[in-house]
């Protein structure tokens, strides 16, 4: 994989810059267009081959002027008709100077088309589609793991903020930038859009066009989970629901480090950190907890029992309850 990554890495750079001109194709298209009709010009009233009436169509778009014939002896339409295809062409010269600026001029346009590039022949990476914070959070998370991933978003704002060049700037539910995001041959895919309706969306171009992906959706409304598990998610996250959950919990104790989710709501679990400054016997907890691990001097100690004494300068970290973290206070502190 680093090799394969370091490949990339320098292909991109190669190659992609060819990408940016997919940004001009239309107007070049048309010039082509332009010179195809000076030349049916040429066939027509001055009776060229079709060689020398595309040399003599180039002329004129060009405005080279190396082919001109006698004007005193070209007829009113064909004259009329140039006259049509040198304006088309000169507006299409300022189209493309325009474009091709602004490709150089941008940084964004380069950083998309290289990842544009680089999605397309990735494999079993990790692709992060959406235009909030969450994507900018899972993308640096990511980068701090060593992952491979592509950035698929319509915010300027998420693109500046990332600023690598694995972020394409595009529609997340166009299936063409999906595409270009390698999403066909992603391991997983999260999917993290301003409104729970065009996650929904997504998420359905995505199992489409790879239906085995992973694909973990964030969403606002908890009522939503089972409408997204018919649509294909793997694992549905109601993010409004676990902010409330931690803060609930935070509220209630001071310790609270994480919180164990279940998707039921039934049963979460808090996980609390206890600065030990008095002795204690860990059986001296409340039933309603469970110990995890002890640490002393920055040392982790899952190996412990019930008879096991705590002793000051110690950390506890435990699972349960937060109603009886107070309790767990006094009897440390």
């Amino acid at each position: 994989m680093g090799m394969r990554s370091y490949l990339l890495d320098v292909l991109e750079i190669l190659v992609a810059p060819y990408s940016v001109l997919r940004k001009v194709l239309p107007q070049v298209v048309m010039l082509a267009i332009v010179v195809l009709s000076n030349s049916i010009i040429f066939v027509t009233y001055q009776h060229l081959d079709w060689i020398s009436a595309i040399y003599a169509g180039v002329n004129v778009v060009t405005t080279v002027g190396l082919y001109a014939p006698d004007i005193n002896q070209m007829p009113s339409a064909e004259k009329l008709l140039l006259v049509v295809t040198i304006i088309m062409a000169v507006g299409l010269y300022t189209s493309i100077i325009q474009s091709m600026v602004n490709t150089v001029v941008k940084r964004s346009s380069w950083t998309d088309a290289r990842a544009r590039w680089r999605g397309s022949h990735m494999k079993d990476h990790i692709v992060i589609i959406g235009n909030n914070r969450v994507v900018v959070t899972a993308a640096k998370r990511l980068e701090k793991l060593g992952k491979e991933y592509v950035v698929l978003t319509s915010s300027k704002e998420v693109f500046d903020q990332l600023r690598g060049e694995r972020v394409i700037l595009g529609n997340p539910e166009d299936d063409k930038d999906l595409i270009s995001s390698g999403i066909s041959s992603a391991s997983s895919a999260v999917i993290s859009m301003d409104d729970d309706t065009q996650t929904l969306l997504v998420t359905l171009k995505v199992q489409k066009i790879n239906p085995p992906l992973n694909t973990i959706c964030v969403v606002k409304q908890d009522s939503l989970i089972d409408v997204f598990k018919t649509a294909g998610a793997d694992e549905v996250i109601p993010y409004e629901d676990i902010i409330g959950r931690i803060t609930a919990a935070a509220s209630i104790a001071k310790n609270v480090g994480g919180v164990i989710f279940t998707m039921d709501r039934k049963a979460d679990m808090v996980v609390g950190f206890f600065d030990v400054k008095k002795s204690a016997k860990l059986s001296d907890l409340p039933n309603d907890v469970i110990p995890i691990i002890v640490v002393e001097d920055g040392k982790l100690n899952p190996y412990f029992s019930k008879n096991t004494v705590l002793r000051p300068g110690q950390t506890l970290i435990l699972l349960g309850n937060p109603d009886r973290f107070k309790d767990i206070t006094r009897l440390l502190e």
